[in-house]
């Protein structure tokens, strides 16, 4: 699959500054714009955030494309042509 294991230093910025900018993009976003009284309400949220998140948030580090055409593009230049047999 091409994954590389990093090793990173505890509470290393470097390590998660990812995750942590996609966590403070969601509570920006959805988390902290209301109060939330049923977990159920919170869990389908969530997963519409994410769903939008994918399909149509603009990435600068992904050349400003959604991450779920980031990926399209990426697998489809990765991919090799089945070869008929002559």
């Amino acid at each position: 699959m091409g994954i590389d294991q990093a090793f990173t230093s505890y509470n290393n910025p470097k390590g998660n500054a990812d995750t942590e900018r996609l966590f403070r993009t969601m509570k920006e976003e959805l988390l902290w714009l209301r109060e939330w009284f049923n977990p159920f309400d919170l869990m389908d949220a969530v997963g519409h955030w994410i769903e939008h998140y994918n399909q149509n948030y603009l990435h600068s580090a992904l050349g400003y494309k959604s991450p779920n055409k980031f990926e399209k593009e990426f697998l489809t230049s990765r991919s090799t042509p089945l070869k008929t047999p002559v």
